[in-house]
């Protein structure tokens, strides 16, 4: 009698994380649909589309290697991981870009103008006296 309330507890459990997988889905579908909304992509700018892009990748790429877990496929063997790893790399380098164009300091060219012209040292003007002879 233990064994078959066991195997019903396990079911139960089982049951419910399949409820809780499903219900993931559709959250993570009702998010791809907003995402995909055209009128929202075209008001981003161009660093914020390649954000955008490079989620997207990511995300779907994520996915897939979920979809190969279930199906009891290592996905450390299969080419993904090498996918997985560019898309890394191609998030750093555009971290790398968006931090040295936010971080990089900006010159003020007025005052930059106006710090030189006031530094530079101006003669005095010296009026001459005509001499007689």
């Amino acid at each position: 009698m233990d064994a078959d309330f066991e195997d019903l507890s396990h079911d139960v459990e089982l049951i419910s994380r399949l409820k809780q997988l499903y219900q993931a889905t559709l959250r993570f579908e009702d998010r791809i649909d907003l995402a995909n909304d055209p009128a929202i992509y075209d008001k981003l700018s161009n660093s914020d589309k390649i954000k955008y892009n490079l989620l997207m990748s990511y995300s779907l790429n994520s996915m897939f290697w979920m979809y190969l877990r279930t199906e009891g496929i290592d996905p450390t063997k299969h080419q993904i991981k090498n996918e997985n790893d560019r898309l890394k790399k191609s998030m750093e380098r555009a971290k790398q870009i968006n931090d040295k164009n936010t971080l990089m300091p900006r010159v003020d060219k007025n005052a930059a103008q106006r710090f030189i012209r006031n530094s530079l040292w101006e003669p005095k003007v010296v009026v001459e006296k005509s001499m007689e002879l």
